[in-house]
């Protein structure tokens, strides 16, 4: 029997049985589908991959970013920026000339791929964000970023992190949320972050405490117990070893100084608010920890039914300064070349101007997806006409084509899959992977 006592705090006693209902408790609580294999110790190595979603919630304006589009004669204007400027480009990017897309392609343009003419088939945002993250416009699907972290690391405590947007597990591994970097501490430094000062005085007590409860536990699984609470004394010991894989994360969290702030700006006369460089920073700092591979982050306001122009340069040049930041911290931490990072929106905007300088939803989008020094870098996939109607292009060459498909989030969900060797692993979790063909999205000499 374990009996603590120290300072005017009484640990409560816990016997065997104690321990083997807590043990059971704790079994009862992770007691989900087999595939679910969440929490455990560190993997020996950790994988060659990083996957990140960059979510533009609202339904982002292609034809104001890589899809441009000039006004078109007897049709009603698409765009005012177009009213002055002509389409740029920078290597086989094409761009709109507004917000800081010009240092965007300039940058980046060889690490990226475009691919446009998307079709969501849907105006919903909800049906939309489901769609173009998980590839299946019902329920039922996994997120590309749940469907990663489950096949290369699910026995990571934070295998799956959310800092924001859309997640989908369908059961095949938990996630962890957060909505700041100071959750985060809280986290990895539970007693200290709970009790501030108090927490120093205990600290030594409370981890005599916890290795005598990791003790009677290992001893109890060397004698005989049942089936049962021999499972869940291994959940048990499973789940606290993870807290203690946790402090290799708890050394790397910033003073809170250093944490970067929310940043609050104006956008056609409304202030927007962001913590999009935060949720990078703690992306970054898990996957430094060696206890994450994939994470889910978003940035809002792109809904924009009203004043359509100045809130979408404004959002497009705040995700511009994030995306800078996000690169280079990622190559001063070295894992900037391990990093494939996929950025979309629920579906795009309308070919045209409404009565309030916005514009209402469409359902033909674009993904820009980025790694470092990629091969299949500086191309552009996909076509839509001068009114922004998706076009229908070759499955094999992808180039335009009357007999061929019109690309859809399935599509382009298949080919990443293929490209992150998921395939496999989805169709033995019960997936249905046969949806959408994997169009030969990587292929370095095809292109539209």
């Amino acid at each position: 029997m374990i009996s603590f006592r120290s300072s005017g705090v009484q640990y409560r006693n816990l016997s065997r049985r104690g321990l083997l209902r807590s043990a059971l408790a704790m079994g009862a609580g992770l007691s989900i589908s087999p595939m679910m294999r969440v929490w455990g110790g560190q993997q020996s190595s950790a994988p060659d991959r990083l996957v990140v979603t960059l979510q533009l919630d609202g339904g982002v304006d292609v034809t104001m970013l890589c899809d441009p589009k000039t006004n078109v004669t007897g049709e009603p204007k698409i765009n005012h920026w177009a009213d002055l400027n002509e389409v740029e480009q920078v290597g086989n990017i094409q761009y709109a000339p507004v917000a800081s897309n010009r240092s965007l392609f300039e940058r980046y343009g060889s690490d990226m791929l475009v691919i446009n003419g998307v079709d969501s088939q849907t105006n919903s945002h909800e049906t939309g964000k489901l769609y173009n993250w998980t590839g299946a416009n019902s329920e039922g699907q996994p997120s590309i970023s749940a469907l990663f972290a489950a096949a290369q690391a699910p026995e990571q405590p934070l295998s799956y992190s959310v800092f924001g947007g859309l997640s989908r597990t369908s059961g095949i591994i938990g996630y962890n949320r957060f909505d700041d970097l100071s959750v985060l501490r809280g986290l990895t430094q539970p007693n200290v972050e709970a009790w501030s000062g108090e927490a120093k005085r205990w600290s030594t007590e409370i981890q005599r405490a916890q290795r005598a409860v990791d003790q009677e536990s290992a001893q109890m699984l060397n004698t005989n117990v049942s089936l049962r609470e021999q499972q869940s004394l291994e959940r048990f010991s499973s789940a606290r070893q993870s807290r203690k894989d946790l402090a290799a994360l708890a050394d790397l969290i910033p003073a809170e100084e250093d944490i970067v702030q929310r940043e609050e700006f104006n956008a056609g006369g409304m202030m927007f608010s962001s913590n999009l460089k935060q949720q990078m920073q703690s992306a970054l700092l898990v996957f430094q920890s060696g206890l994450g591979v994939a994470a889910d982050l978003s940035l809002g306001g792109f809904d924009s039914h009203d004043e359509n122009e100045p809130i979408q340069e404004a959002l497009l040049s705040h995700m511009y300064e994030a995306l800078n930041f996000f690169w280079d911290t990622a190559d001063s931490l070295g894992l900037a070349d391990r990093i494939l990072l996929v950025v979309g929106s629920d579906f795009g905007r309308t070919n045209f101007i409404n009565e309030t300088n916005g514009k209402d939803h469409w359902p033909i989008g674009s993904y820009i997806l980025m790694e470092q020094g990629a091969p299949w870098g500086d191309r552009v996939i996909g076509k839509t006409d001068e009114l922004h109607f998706a076009r229908a292009i070759n499955p094999e060459t992808l180039r335009e084509s009357t007999s061929g498909v019109v690309m859809t989030p399935n599509h382009i969900h298949a080919a990443i899959r293929d490209y992150l060797g998921l395939t496999q692993f989805a169709t033995e979790a019960g997936f249905d992977t046969t949806v959408g063909q994997p169009l030969p999205l990587f292929d370095s000499f095809l292109s539209t």
